[in-house]
Formats: structure tokens, C-alpha cells, sequence
């Protein structure tokens, strides 16, 4: 568990990469229990999505999928808001099939 974080953003971006040598390692991203991408392979670049917050918890769980070539899933993420500071970033080196999480909190203005 990477902690939680709170915001008055209505939406955040969620960014994530392999910080180390692009092996093929792979994840899967829910929001709030809901997948949101079944199945991507990290790259050394950003790749990621927007993500409307609703008011209160918005948890996000990232699942390895795998190990790549060389393991454990080495994969960094950021979570930016709408003014683009970065609200929580983080890396990981996790086993198969463990999941990394964060909880973003939408306050009201």
C-alpha cells in the first residue's frame, strides 16, 4: 500500500512505465475494484490514462501480471493532477500476481 493522498482535482492522470530495462513486464489497473486496463506491457516511456475522481475514495490497484524476461515486475507510476503537480509516484519490484495500491481522496472545494 502506497498511502493515501487527497486532492480537490475533479480528475487525475495516471501514469506508469517499467523504471528499469523494458523486459515485457505487465500489469493490469482497477479503479475502485473495476478493471480499467485488463493488460498492458510496460515501455521505458509514460503511458497511462485520465481519471475522473469521484467525491471521496478512489482506490487504484496495480496487479503484475507477470515477471517479464528478467523479474520481479519492475514498473514506476505517477498520479498527476489537473494542474499537473504530482499528487504520488512510486516504484515497485513485485512478484507475480501482487497487486501495488493507492487511495486518491476528491475533497470538495
Amino acid at each position: 500500500f502506497f498511502g493515501d493522498f487527497k486532492t480537490k482535482s475533479e480528475y487525475v492522470q495516471v501514469i506508469f512505465r517499467d523504471h528499469q530495462v523494458p523486459d515485457g513486464d505487465r500489469v493490469k489497473i482497477l479503479v475502485n475494484d473495476d478493471i480499467v486496463v485488463g493488460d498492458v506491457t510496460l515501455t521505458s516511456g509514460f503511458n497511462g490514462f485520465k481519471l475522473n475522481l469521484i467525491e471521496g475514495f478512489n482506490k487504484i490497484d496495480f496487479v503484475a501480471l507477470n515477471q517479464g524476461t528478467s523479474g520481479p515486475n519492475t514498473a514506476e507510476f505517477k498520479v498527476v493532477d489537473q494542474d499537473g503537480n504530482i499528487i504520488s509516484g512510486n516504484q515497485w519490484n513485485l512478484a507475480t500476481g501482487v497487486k501495488a495500491s493507492i487511495i486518491i481522496v476528491q475533497e470538495k472545494e
